[in-house]
């Protein structure tokens, strides 16, 4: 599996795309691990969400509309990837 923290990319902006509330739980629960922060608390108290940004300060937070234009526009400086990407799993497919 690889860590959250190795996504971050100062030169580019880093979406993680989730396919379930599920997946983003995990995802949140990885990132608190590693030491990540939402918008200052731990990203477990949370709501999920489909698409999640990856900040070069250890933060994670939601994707406004700017952001998910970003995210599809195919940019150099964007990269998504998705939770098979990180390696994420739910229990169930563990």
């Amino acid at each position: 599996m690889k860590t959250i923290e190795s996504l971050i990319n100062a030169n580019k902006k880093v979406y993680v795309k989730m396919s379930s509330d599920e997946i983003c739980k995990v995802f949140f629960e990885q990132a608190e691990r590693e030491g990540f922060t939402f918008g200052g608390e731990k990203p477990t108290v949370k709501h999920p969400s489909d698409l999640i940004a990856v900040l070069p300060d250890k933060s994670i937070c939601y994707v406004g509309t700017i952001g998910r234009i970003a995210a599809g526009s195919g940019a150099e400086n964007v990269v998504v990837v998705d939770e098979d990407d990180i390696g994420l799993k739910t229990e169930n497919e563990n």
